[in-house]
């Protein structure tokens, strides 16, 4: 199964933890989106999205624009941040250092305080992907989702673990392209290369 990948633009509110917080696109990040999808060319037959706004909107219009069907699935939305939801990026890393550390390094063993656990995260996203694809079967989707979901699936792809997301850029509108065996259930990346994604050494 063909699966297309585009991550939401900037949104309203600035650099902070959003996880479940629903919040607006800014009109750049529209933009950023409409550029992303630019990259991606497959003939979709439908369009996935998490129920958050600053995806669903946009694959709103894009349904409307392609004349295709939109299906909101909750299990590729963000991971959850629990207190650090809304909370300024920057200010967490000064005030609670270690803690995000310690995240960052080996998110299976640490989480935000209040956070949803990294291994509950996985379950539900690969869960999501893998009952699309019972429902589907070879159709070409587009799934318009998270940073986080993203960075989950590329490293999954590669057989990484789960610390090298942190190694991973997937900027605002990134797009990529992956083929998912439901037999197997495992992926392969079709686009873009690991240059675009994966931070120099």
């Amino acid at each position: 199964m063909r699966i297309d990948l585009l991550r939401h633009g900037a949104c309203a509110g600035g650099r902070v933890f959003r996880g479940h917080i629903d919040v607006p696109l800014t009109d750049a990040g529209w933009q950023q989106m409409e550029k992303g999808l630019q990259n991606l060319s497959a003939p979709w037959t439908r369009i996935i999205s998490s129920p958050l706004q600053r995806c669903h909107k946009f694959a709103a219009q894009v349904g409307l624009d392609r004349d295709l069907p939109v299906h909101t699935e909750a299990g590729i939305r963000e991971i959850g941040f629990g207190d650090w939801e809304g909370q300024p990026v920057d200010r967490i890393w000064h005030e609670q250092r270690a803690l995000c550390e310690a995240w960052s390094s080996d998110p299976e063993r640490h989480s935000p305080p209040g956070g949803e656990p990294f291994a509950s995260f996985r379950t539900r996203v690969l869960a999501s992907i893998d009952g699309l694809a019972k429902r589907y079967g070879d159709e070409p989707l587009l799934l318009v989702t998270h940073g986080g979901v993203i960075k989950l699936l590329l490293t999954t792809a590669h057989q990484w673990q789960p610390a090298r997301m942190i190694a991973l850029t997937v900027g605002y509108g990134f797009g990529a392209s992956l083929e998912y065996n439901p037999s197997t259930r495992k992926f392969s990346i079709l686009h873009p290369p690991q240059s675009a994604y994966v931070y120099p050494a």
